[in-house]
This record gives C-alpha cells, sequence and structure tokens, in this order.
C-alpha cells in the first residue's frame, strides 16, 4: 500500500530513486517490492527519455482500483482505532509522531557531555 500510495500521489515522472527515498528503503527493496507489483499489473516502469538508467513510476488502472480498495479498508480500521478520541488528541499524537520520525530521519542529537 505504501509504495502505491507514494507512486500514485507522487508528481509525473518521479523516478524510482525518488520513490525509495519517500518510502524511506533501499533502492534493492523497492525494486523486489516494484517486481511483485508489476507482476500483478498493478504499477508499470516507464523509461525515462532522458536517462536510460532511471524508471519512472506509473500505477495502472488495476492498481488504482486496488488502492481504493486499500485505502477504504485502512479508513475503516483508522475510524475504529481512533473511535472515541477527539481532534485535539489525534492531533497532537500525531505532532509527537511527526517530531519523532523527523529525529529519526536526521539523526538523534548528541547525549549531553558528548560531541
Amino acid at each position: 500500500m505504501e509504495v502505491m500510495a507514494t507512486i500514485y500521489f507522487s508528481p509525473p515522472f518521479t523516478t524510482q530513486i525518488q520513490i525509495a527515498k519517500r518510502v524511506g528503503i533501499e533502492g534493492p527493496t523497492l525494486t523486489r517490492t516494484l517486481d511483485m507489483l508489476e507482476a500483478d499489473g498493478l504499477v508499470e516502469r516507464l523509461p525515462d527519455p532522458s536517462d536510460r538508467r532511471n524508471k519512472h513510476l506509473r500505477v495502472t488502472e488495476k492498481g488504482v482500483d486496488a488502492l481504493n480498495d486499500i485505502m477504504e479498508i485502512a479508513e475503516k480500521l483508522r475510524a475504529r482505532l481512533l473511535a472515541d478520541m477527539s481532534a485535539e488528541d489525534v492531533n497532537v499524537a500525531n505532532k509527537l509522531l511527526s517530531l519523532m520520525q523527523e529525529r529519526l530521519d536526521e539523526g538523534l542529537p548528541p547525549l549531553e557531555g558528548e560531541e
């Protein structure tokens, strides 16, 4: 779901390397995932006319249908998970998780006394 959604919501002509960075995985891991998605007819790789080494990615019509089904299921699960939680609490939790993700992505600051 994450790879397909990232491809779907990325600007046209986004390369495989850019998708791997956005998802936060290594290129070979994305390649294996794309191989499976492509074999199932859910995504396609298109040649980059300006650089043969790059491939652009696109979710196929079948992939869009599958992604819509997945999103519908995820939304139902999300609603159950967040039931009885206030919007304010959800926003606070999202901010905290985003901050933690940023710190992990950038690397943790050194401990006091360590440089």
